[in-house]
C-alpha cells in the first residue's frame, strides 16, 4: 500500500511537471516564432527592480532623508503630492527620489532579459510606469501611458505650452540640496510666462505624449493580423489603463498570443484562454523558463478551451435571482462593455440595502449618483470599518475605493440628499464563479460584539 501511495505520488508529480515544461516550452516557441511583441508593464516590474511607490520601509528616510521626520510622508507616491510648508521641500523630495531611482539608475537583469526576449523583432513597450527606467535601459519605441518623473509641463497653461525635459534640472536641484545651496530661484519654471512647473505626470496638468501614442498606433497597424505576442509583465487584474485593451486586442486579433507574468493573482478572461499563458511567479524565474523553454518551479496556468456558459433551468434563474436580490438588489449587468469582467449596477434604497457578503476576487466599489452610500466593511483579521461613497469631501466620502477578497461587506443608502437612493457600480471578472459568499450570523456577533446592529439588521439569516 505505502508503495501504491508512493507511485501515485510520483505519477503525479510527474504529469505536473510534464505540464510545467509544456507550458514553459510553448511560451518560448510563442516568442520565438512572434512577427512582432507588445510589451505591457505596471507596477510589478519597478517592484521587482527595487522601486516600491507604496510601501513605507527604510528605503523611505534612505531616499527622503530628514524630509520624513518634517512630515508624515507615507510613501514615495505620496511624496509627489504631499502639502509641504514651502516649494523648496516639494523639490528636494522630487530631486532626491528622481536622483536615487532615475539618475543613478543602472540597467536590472530584468531589462536584459527583456532584450533578450524580444532579440531583433520589431517591438513597443506600453507601461504605466513613471520611472523611464526602459528608455534608460536603451529601449526606443516606449508609450508611458502615465508620463515620466523627467519631464514638466507648466502649471498654468499646461496645454498650451510645451513639455520641459527636467532630468539635467533636478540633478542640479539635487547637488544644490546636498550642499545647502538650494534656493527659490532654483525652481523650475516655464520659459514662456514664468509659471511654476509641475511633473508630467498623472493629474490635472498631466499632457499626454502625442507623439508616442502615434508610434504605438503605427506599430499596431503594422501588425495587425500578424503573429502579435503581447508580454504582460507585472500588472494587476484591476488594471484597466492597459491590461483591458491589450486583452482586446488579442480577443479581436486570432493570430495574437497572451503571456501574462504576475504573482499572486492572475486574470485571464474566458475569452481569449485558449490562446493565453499566465506565469503566478517572480519575473525572473519566469523570464528564466520563457527564454530557455525549461520548467525551474514556476506556477502556471496553460491555455485552455472556452467554457461555455452554464444554462440555468428556468426555475434555477428564477431561484438565482431571488438570493442575488439580497446582495446586489435592483442589480442590472452589462455583458458587452469590457473585456474579462461584467459592469455591474445596483440600487440602494432604505427599503433594500446589500446584505452583507463577501466574493472570491474582490470588489471594486463606484459611487455614480444620488445618496451617499454607507458600506460596513467586516476583515478577516477581525476589523470593522465604514466607508462613505460619494462627492462630499467635507464629509469624508470617496468616489471609489476596493474591497479586498474575504473582506464581508454590506451596502445601506445614506438618505442624505432626498433622492431616496444610491446608485453603485462593480465589476464581476467573467473568468470567475460568481460565487456569493455569506457569513454565518452567529459566528459574525461572535467576533464583532460591537457591531450588534449594524449584523442583526444586514445579515441574511440562514
Amino acid at each position: 500500500m505505502k508503495f501504491l501511495k508512493k507511485l501515485v505520488k510520483k505519477l503525479r508529480k510527474e504529469d505536473n511537471q510534464t505540464m510545467t515544461e509544456s507550458t514553459a516550452q510553448l511560451a518560448h516557441n510563442w516568442i520565438k516564432d512572434a512577427d512582432a511583441i507588445l510589451v505591457t508593464a505596471s507596477n510589478g516590474l519597478s517592484i521587482s527592480e527595487g522601486l516600491n511607490l507604496f510601501t513605507n520601509d527604510k528605503k523611505l528616510k534612505e531616499v527622503l532623508g530628514v524630509l520624513v521626520d518634517k512630515y508624515p510622508i507615507q510613501n514615495l507616491l505620496s511624496a509627489f503630492s504631499f502639502p509641504y510648508k514651502n516649494k523648496l521641500d516639494h523639490w528636494r523630495a522630487i530631486a532626491r527620489i528622481v536622483e536615487y531611482y532615475g539618475n543613478n539608475y543602472e540597467t536590472s537583469n530584468y531589462m536584459s532579459d527583456i532584450k533578450d526576449l524580444i532579440d531583433n523583432k520589431p517591438y513597443f513597450i506600453w507601461t504605466s510606469n513613471v520611472d523611464h527606467h526602459f528608455s534608460l535601459a536603451g529601449f526606443k519605441n516606449v508609450f508611458e501611458i502615465e508620463g515620466n518623473w523627467f519631464e514638466g509641463v507648466c502649471s498654468e497653461h499646461p496645454e498650451k505650452h510645451d513639455i520641459f525635459q527636467l532630468g539635467n534640472k533636478l540633478h542640479e536641484i539635487y547637488q544644490k540640496d546636498q550642499t545647502g545651496a538650494l534656493t527659490e530661484a532654483d525652481i523650475p519654471t516655464c520659459d514662456k510666462c514664468g509659471s511654476e512647473l509641475d511633473l508630467n505626470m498623472a493629474g490635472d496638468n498631466f499632457q499626454v505624449n502625442q507623439k508616442q501614442v502615434t508610434k504605438l498606433q503605427n506599430f499596431l497597424e503594422t501588425n495587425e493580423n500578424k503573429k502579435l505576442v503581447v508580454l504582460e509583465l507585472g500588472i494587476g487584474p484591476r488594471n484597466q489603463m492597459i491590461k483591458m485593451p491589450t486583452m482586446q486586442l488579442v480577443a479581436a486579433d486570432p493570430n495574437a498570443h497572451y503571456i501574462t507574468i504576475n504573482q499572486g493573482q492572475l486574470m485571464i478572461p474566458n475569452e481569449i484562454a485558449d490562446r493565453s499563458i499566465g506565469f503566478d511567479s517572480s519575473l525572473a524565474s519566469t523570464f528564466k523558463e520563457i527564454l530557455s523553454g525549461k520548467s525551474f518551479g514556476a506556477k502556471t496556468q496553460a491555455p485552455k478551451k472556452k467554457e461555455a456558459p452554464k444554462q440555468l433551468s428556468p426555475e434555477e434563474a428564477q431561484e438565482q435571482e431571488k438570493a442575488l436580490q439580497k446582495f446586489y438588489p435592483n442589480y442590472m449587468v452589462d455583458q458587452g462593455f469590457r473585456m474579462g469582467t461584467f459592469p455591474m449596477y445596483m440600487t440602494i434604497d432604505q427599503d433594500h440595502p446589500s446584505y452583507l457578503h463577501t466574493t472570491q476576487y474582490g470588489q471594486g466599489l463606484m459611487y455614480d449618483m444620488g445618496d451617499a452610500a454607507i458600506v460596513h466593511c467586516f476583515t478577516q483579521e477581525g476589523q470593522y470599518y465604514k466607508v462613505r461613497l460619494g462627492l462630499d469631501k467635507s464629509k469624508d466620502e470617496v468616489h471609489s475605493f476596493y474591497v479586498d477578497p474575504g473582506t464581508f461587506i454590506a451596502i445601506e443608502d445614506a438618505d442624505d440628499t432626498g433622492a431616496g437612493f444610491s446608485l453603485i457600480n462593480t465589476e464581476i471578472p467573467t473568468n470567475g464563479n460568481g460565487a456569493v459568499l455569506v457569513p454565518k450570523y452567529d459566528t459574525l456577533l461572535r467576533l464583532f460584539p460591537e457591531q450588534r446592529e449594524i449584523i442583526e439588521r444586514l445579515t441574511v439569516k440562514q
